[in-house]
């Protein structure tokens, strides 16, 4: 990771890197306030999460590696599988440390989603130890980590869940999205390399997809949906909210990610069909209206939209794309069905991919996957492990489905369980990356579960304001 990101930041200019730098130190002044301010319990754990969003996958320049132990950097996820995982363990240990304000505290007893999460990461490490012999001994500890993280953050974000951690968090969320899809706009518009720490994929002539803060266009847009969500649902002021909600729109857009553009749709379709009612028949005048524009734009750059990289890739993505992909793991997962292979490190994914790809840094790889969390799961961690994988995700989705009869808030982890199940049809989302925020929104979710103001009706609505910084929750 350390040697591919100093590759990545020696083609930025001086100016770019001192504006990351910059953004580094405001982003911690930002986090110390946002936790100054939230008068919590659990001030370090806050900080810690707060940087951590505020700073996206930009902070994967802040890697560092321990004295003496070369395969195992610090990156930001590994500082959040240390921070969290002995704050965990200190709640076992000294159960007094952690201060509880909810209705139930038993570890023992867990929703349906949370036993399959439980399942499926143990499913997950066994396989990557019963496959030592290819991966390696340190290969196979650091990929474990990334499930356990994953479970790790959920639980700890259940016992620290309280209506000023959920709101500072909140907070922090859609800063950062509001500053990527700025960066994302500076992108697409006047210099594709602003900023950019992450992937340089074409998106039409010499413009390059937009990243943000992010690594990958496709977390860039995630995220930013993930703030969308968090904006429409608990934003106070109706006009910063509709402003708010434009902006990321129109950064998601320069993502030039099309699953994104899916993605976004039916949350806001969702949004606006269960959350405010909106009949179907105004939705669809709506949509009406933007496939209108759609088309007369597509009429107008019809040449350049066909000559462009976004389109170029998938008019040669046939039999050598996608579907190749699954239909390889389909072919071979008969062989390997109760542990999978492990990864990519084996001779199966190595010819499968060479052949159905032509590419060797794809065979090895070094870049590329099987583009989708669900056929990844499989073909690496075998059968058990899919099926508790697919049991977590639709558990989930059901879990807070319901409980947005209580209360609004719970919108918010449903509508991210939903971007996380569909995102994961084409892309793999699992342990790392949006993973990440995925666990936060369960824990927190499945904090506010438990706390009395939001399932007996104490809390009638939760709004979160950027001028008044505790939440209003009247």
């Amino acid at each position: 990771m350390g040697v591919e990101l100093e590759q990545e930041l020696l083609k930025l200019d001086g100016v770019d890197i001192f504006l990351i730098n910059s953004y580094f130190v405001v982003a911690l002044f930002i986090a110390l306030y946002l936790v100054y301010k939230s008068q919590v319990e659990n001030k370090f754990e806050l900080l810690v999460i707060s940087y951590f969003l505020l700073t996206g996958e930009a902070n994967d320049r802040l890697t560092f590696s321990l004295p003496g132990i070369s395969f195992f950097e610090i990156q930001p996820e590994r500082f959040l599988f240390l921070v969290f995982g002995f704050f965990v363990l200190r709640s076992f240990i000294f159960p007094g440390s952690v201060k509880q304000t909810k209705i139930r505290t038993s570890p023992w007893v867990q929703p349906l989603f949370v036993v399959a999460l439980a399942l499926a990461v143990f499913s997950v490490v066994t396989a990557l130890f019963i496959h030592v012999g290819d991966l390696g001994m340190s290969e196979a500890i650091v990929q474990s980590l990334k499930p356990l993280t994953v479970l790790i953050l959920v639980y700890a974000f259940y016992l620290l869940s309280s209506e000023r951690m959920i709101a500072t968090i909140g907070r922090a969320i859609i800063i950062t999205a509001v500053v990527s899809a700025i960066i994302s706009l500076v992108q697409t518009g006047v210099d594709s390399m602003f900023m950019r720490v992450g992937e340089q994929r074409g998106a039409f002539g010499d413009v390059l997809r937009a990243t943000g803060l992010f690594r990958t266009e496709r977390i860039n847009a995630y995220f930013m949906i993930m703030a969308m969500a968090w904006t429409l649902i608990t934003l106070q002021n109706p006009r910063l909210k509709y402003i708010i909600t434009a902006l990321l729109a129109s950064g998601v857009i320069c993502s030039f990610h099309r699953m994104s553009w899916l993605v976004m749709s039916l949350v806001l379709f969702i949004y606006f069909v269960k959350i405010q009612k909106v009949s179907a028949a105004r939705l669809a005048f709506a949509g009406l209206i933007g496939l209108t524009l759609i088309l007369s734009i597509y009429t107008f750059y019809f040449q350049d939209i066909m000559q462009s990289s976004l389109v170029q890739e998938r008019l040669s993505d046939t039999v050598d794309g996608r579907k190749g992909y699954y239909d390889m793991v389909l072919e071979h997962i008969g062989d390997q069905p109760v542990f999978g292979y492990g990864g990519k490190e084996n001779e199966v994914y190595y010819q499968s991919m060479l052949q159905i790809t032509r590419q060797l840094n794809r065979a090895t790889g070094a870049d590329g996957g099987i583009h989708s969390g669900y056929f990844s799961t499989l073909f690496y961690f075998g059968v058990p492990a899919l099926v508790f994988y697919i049991l977590f995700v639709v558990l989930a989705i059901l879990y807070f489905y319901r409980l947005t009869t209580y209360n609004i808030f719970f919108a918010i982890p449903f509508l991210i369980a939903v971007i996380y199940a569909v995102g994961n049809l084409t892309n793999t989302l699992m342990y790392s990356g949006i993973g990440i925020f995925y666990a936060i929104h369960l824990g927190l979710g499945l904090g506010a579960r438990y706390q009395r103001g939001f399932i007996y009706g104490e809390i009638k609505d939760f709004k979160i304001s950027f001028r008044q910084i505790l939440p209003d929750i009247g």
